[in-house]
């Protein structure tokens, strides 16, 4: 009986969410104020559903304070966003990078000024630079998202219809954008007649992504309408055909188009490695802190990049306390006592005793 119950409110909860979601993207022009505070709270259910499905505990606050019975009935304090993303990345192992999370927290901190405080897009219809700027920020936001909720498409398989219909609307939506392209088309001609290479964006779907050349396998592409930087890798096939492969960060496992070879983690580690080391050399394995990825990191010429998300630093310093080196962590100056992104330190040790 009680796991029917904790079923249907995982149910509820995300039942709840989907429906946030849905009419969040129908309200972007008449209503925007609810718009943004709608996409908001569903990014939030979204990511306590997928919590809930590994344990209830993990959704409260003070799991020690709580009962089952105060839980099922909603009396209970939850945790917050940032909480909920630190939780799927520890707990769960998941792997939300840092660009998703700060995303996540921008639209948050907008629906916060909405809803405690005063914010510009309060005007029960905005005008267009505000909807343009709505249409961004969820833009970028439903970009991280739907990966998400793609790696997660076990996890949610009963609202698939659902999110087909917020896909095939935050498309409509992104038709907000276009006025913006249109001012920017005359300087994209005029570039890419310069020779810049211009994509078209992941996120926004314009042809307004202009492209950096890092090295000659390693590119980045920044969106000029929409916001969106993206890096890229582009390889020789590992297999037999030799084809050109084009591959994006976090895109996990990679097939071939043309001879349908299975691109592994390993192999894209051995693209991207320029690190000469003799065989007796004793390496030691590189971290990432900007998406949480184990030894995940390799040397690219003068840079460090991690083959998951293709984040990149010029150095890769060693935590004071567990010894193990990392990128996107900062300089880890007081990484004794307070530890890192891989461990708590000191402090986290003295702590646990």
């Amino acid at each position: 009986m009680t796991k029917k119950k904790l079923n249907a409110a995982l149910r509820d909860l995300s039942e709840s969410a989907f429906d946030f979601l849905e009419r969040s993207v129908d309200e972007i022009e008449l209503s925007p104020k609810y718009s943004v505070i709608h996409f908001a709270t569903a990014v939030e259910l979204i990511l306590k559903a997928r919590l809930m499905r590994e344990h209830w505990t993990l959704v409260v606050d003070r799991a020690s304070d709580v009962s089952l019975g105060d839980f099922l009935s909603g009396q209970c304090k939850t945790i917050t966003q940032a909480d909920a993303i630190k939780r799927l990345n520890n707990a769960c192992s998941e792997n939300i990078s840092k660009d998703a999370i700060a995303q996540f927290g921008k639209i948050a901190a907008h629906r916060n000024r909405m809803i405690h405080f005063f914010h510009e897009g309060i005007a029960k219809q905005a005008d267009q630079a505000l909807t343009e700027g709505i249409a961004k920020e969820q833009c970028l936001c439903w970009f991280y998202l739907e990966r998400l909720l793609s790696a997660w498409s076990d996890q949610f398989a009963e609202f698939d219809a659902k999110i087909t219909g917020i896909r095939w609307r935050m498309k409509q939506n992104r038709a907000f954008l276009g006025v913006a392209f249109d001012r920017l088309k005359s300087q994209i001609k005029a570039d890419k007649k310069a020779g810049t290479i211009f994509q078209v964006c992941s996120g926004c779907g314009y042809e307004a992504a202009a492209v950096t050349e890092l090295s000659d396998i390693l590119f980045e592409k920044h969106c000029r309408v929409c916001g969106l930087g993206e890096a890229y890798v582009e390889i020789p096939c590992p297999g037999e055909c030799g084809a050109t492969l084009h591959i994006e960060a976090n895109s996990g496992s990679y097939i071939c188009k043309n001879c349908k070879h299975h691109v592994t983690s390993e192999e894209l580690a051995s693209a991207l490695n320029t690190e000469y080391s003799s065989p007796t050399d004793v390496e030691t394995p590189v971290n990432c802190a900007l998406c949480s990825g184990y030894h995940t990191v390799v040397q690219h010429h003068e840079n460090f990049i991690c083959t998951e998300c293709l984040g990149t630093a010029n150095s890769a310093p060693t935590c004071e306390w567990c010894n193990e080196r990392q990128i996107g962590g900062g300089d880890l100056e007081y990484s004794y006592h307070s530890g890192c992104e891989f461990c708590e330190g000191q402090a986290g040790w003295t702590h646990d005793e």
